[in-house]
């Protein structure tokens, strides 16, 4: 039987994890500016580089976590626990470079505003797709989630995508007074 109180437990646990994420990505942005710089990076300029690295590195964890937890010995079924925690936290490094690059790209939006407010505002906007029933849950965060872990692992590593070459200029044409 479900009493009230197991409504207010999950409605204010909701909360507070929606209250708080903001604060967990702008920590992660002034805690991992390089990483975060780079994930952002690369989201922005090769997101479906991040998305193909991302689908290995997401099937790892999820495999490794499937086989694990399922062993009935507990220091092989504790690494199941850890590597829950690890992609976790993988995944967290990257929400924090895609709430930079949001942040980013809702600047000249939202007018002038500190870089601060810039990364709240991508944190929430984040959060709040996130939150959209069905295409939410089911094709933005797969999609989505998938793409950050691709860029956390890229921004760890210090690999950011080389500068686009210019293409060839056009020829110039100079035309003579005569």
């Amino acid at each position: 039987m479900v009493t009230m109180t197991d409504v207010y437990i999950v409605v204010f646990s909701l909360l507070g994890i929606l209250i708080s994420l903001p604060g967990l990505v702008v920590a992660l942005n002034l805690l991992l500016p390089r990483v975060t710089a780079n994930a952002a990076t690369r989201l922005a300029r090769t997101p479906g580089k991040s998305f193909v690295l991302g689908v290995p590195v997401v099937a790892s964890f999820l495999l490794w976590i499937a086989i694990t937890s399922q062993i009935n010995f507990g220091p092989i079924r504790a690494t199941s626990f850890l590597a829950t925690f690890a992609g976790m936290g993988l995944g967290t490094v990257g929400a924090a470079g895609l709430a930079r690059l949001l942040g980013e790209r809702l600047r000249p939006m939202a007018g002038p505003t500190s870089e601060l407010g810039a990364l709240v505002r991508g944190a929430v906007v984040y959060e709040l797709a996130c939150l959209v029933p069905i295409v939410g849950w089911f094709l933005f965060i797969p999609l989505v989630g998938t793409a950050v872990m691709g860029a956390a692992v890229f921004g760890l590593l210090g690999w950011i995508p080389r500068p686009k070459v210019a293409s060839a200029a056009a020829p110039v044409v100079l035309v003579s007074e005569s």
